[in-house]
């Protein structure tokens, strides 16, 4: 418990001073900044790295020898997997999210990921894959902690432009609360090696996730502009 608390410190300290919440990208949302189509590739952008995500998570678990380390991360597949209900499957809520704000099925179906997302996913999955897996677990609990984060703020902005009865917007609603628990988790694991020489290369995790995800965001932001 002492370690999580002291590890919580450095990324509560990192969150003070990046300030995710108020990123160029949900600034210029929040403004309406931004036409219609444009939103619309952003969030087709985005639905490219939430279907990459379980993959990060899968090559974590490769290099993980002990099982009572690996039982948290694979509860978190399983809900990234809805519980095995296809409806729940969080790409899929996320394509529902698509289809509410006008996102046909055909634009879903032959949408590209951008250079950039191209870039994030290689280069979490290279992370995950091929470096220590305290390093690469760090790196998630960030980006599972910014997603919590921003979800209220996307959610928010997509009931004022789309109606605050769509449905589609759980997507957003239900990672407000899922990716506090699925951080919170992630760090409670790093934080069990939180000592030593390992520091170090964990606090080099935490600094991967925030400049990895907060440089997709800008990407995206110079993409669509």
């Amino acid at each position: 418990m002492e370690k999580f608390v002291e590890l919580k410190k450095v990324t509560d300290r990192m969150f003070q001073e990046k300030k995710i919440e108020q990123h160029p990208l949900f600034v210029a949302l929040n403004n309406g900044e931004f036409s219609e189509e444009q939103r619309k590739e952003m969030a087709l952008q985005i639905y490219h790295v939430v279907l990459y995500f379980p993959r990060f998570l899968s090559a974590i678990l490769t290099n993980m020898s002990d099982y009572r380390m690996r039982m948290p991360l694979v509860e978190n597949l399983f809900e990234e997997h809805g519980k095995m209900n296809e409806k729940y499957v969080h790409s899929e809520t996320y394509k529902e999210f698509l289809k509410g704000i006008g996102v046909s099925e055909k634009e879903i179906m032959e949408s590209e990921p951008s250079i950039p997302v191209i870039a994030y996913n290689r280069g979490l999955t290279d992370l995950c894959l091929h470096y220590h897996y305290l390093e690469g677990l760090a790196a998630l609990g960030v980006i599972e902690e910014i997603v919590a984060r921003v979800s209220p703020l996307v959610g928010q902005i997509a009931k004022s432009n789309y109606g605050s009865e769509n449905k589609s917007l759980i997507h957003f609603t239900d990672h407000e609360v899922l990716d506090v628990q699925h951080a919170n988790e992630i760090y409670e694991v790093v934080a069990l090696n939180y000592e030593g020489d390992q520091k170090q290369m964990i606090e080099r995790g935490l600094q991967f996730g925030m400049y990895y995800h907060s440089r997709m965001y800008t990407d995206i932001l110079e993409n669509v502009h």
